[in-house]
């Protein structure tokens, strides 16, 4: 965990804050990625509004979508594992010292069983986070991931960055078959 400060900010990230952006973090990966496989249907937005910030909400109504939420994929017929390698966070704090914004390195693999057999998902990349009314939510990402087992279709990647809310000039997502 490391801090970033332009004045006289903290030389780690505060506790609460790590497990703030930790929340929201198991949050994301349960309503975007389990619930959406373990009930063979779409992501529940609401559940997601908890976790993301109202700029990547707005973007779930776009090709966005297929990138951060695991849907029209088969039902899960066995547990939904999802295991993430240690998220590194790293901190902006402000000039009062006052964290303001934490980028989480996110490697996260999703595994389930499903009729066709064994499906494996990769998202890899960074999360941006930002304080939102007393909760840190998910303002901004740059993800990879990568879809592999029966039933799904042509394999694809997909990465898609955007950027912290006003912020000029998001990138277009881009999928690639492979």
């Amino acid at each position: 965990k490391v801090v970033v400060a332009t004045g006289g900010g903290p030389d780690a990230l505060p506790g609460e804050v790590a497990t703030g952006v930790m929340a929201a973090i198991d949050g994301y990966l349960v309503n975007a990625a389990a619930r959406p496989l373990q009930r063979g249907r779409p992501g529940e937005d609401a559940r997601l509004a908890a976790v993301l910030s109202p700029a990547v909400m707005a973007r779930l109504g776009g090709p966005d979508r297929a990138v951060l939420v695991d849907e029209g994929l088969p039902q899960a017929t066995a547990p939904v594992r999802i295991t993430t390698e240690p998220v590194v966070l790293t901190g902006l704090a402000d000039a009062s010292g006052k964290v303001v914004v934490v980028t989480a390195g996110l490697a996260a693999t999703t595994r389930t069983r499903t009729a066709k057999g064994p499906v494996t998902i990769t998202r890899t990349g960074d999360l941006v986070l930002q304080p939102d009314g007393g909760t840190w939510k998910i303002a901004g990402y740059s993800l990879a991931v990568d879809r592999v087992g029966r039933g799904l279709g042509p394999t694809t990647t997909a990465t898609t960055a955007t950027t912290a809310p006003g912020a000029p000039g998001a990138p277009t997502p881009t999928t690639v078959p492979r």
